[in-house]
């Protein structure tokens, strides 16, 4: 019998990339946790393999602490009124700015630029130091 593989998108690398680096796991603590090799995992999060099977998403959305449908990148569970993520809601979904389709990469630096933004503190002593690092992950975009 063939395993059931799921088709990922580069926002699933990028998702799965994150949600690890957030938790502090090196790509061997992943592997350690869902019995994945981590070159395999390495590979998922490179966009180098596109297709995992449903077992290994189960594993790794575990292991992260998230459900599988988020990682995986389906909004089908919603329910109505539930609150999500801005990282949920940009890697879960195509998001498109002037006709045109945002990259995993454009979707990473927003969410950066947002994450700034929001995390500022916005003081007298560290406003400049919090724009400066604002200005170059816009510059970051704008080189994209």
């Amino acid at each position: 019998m063939k395993k059931e593989t799921q088709q990922m998108t580069d926002d699933f690398g990028k998702m799965l990339k994150r949600l690890r680096v957030e938790q502090g796991l090196s790509l061997n603590d992943l592997s350690i946790k869902t019995g994945i090799s981590s070159s395999y995992i390495y590979r998922l999060e490179q966009s180098k393999r596109k297709s995992v099977s449903f077992p290994k998403l189960v594993a790794l959305s575990e292991a992260l602490g998230v459900e599988p449908w988020v990682l995986a990148g389906s909004s089908l569970n919603w329910n109505k009124g539930e609150t999500i993520g801005l990282k949920e809601l940009l890697f879960n979904h195509q998001v498109q700015h002037d006709g045109e389709i945002l990259s995993a990469e454009v979707k990473e630096i927003l969410l950066e630029i947002l994450e700034a933004t929001l995390d500022a503190d916005w003081s007298k002593e560290s406003l400049l130091q919090e724009l400066q690092v604002i200005g170059e992950l816009v510059s970051e975009l704008k080189e994209l």
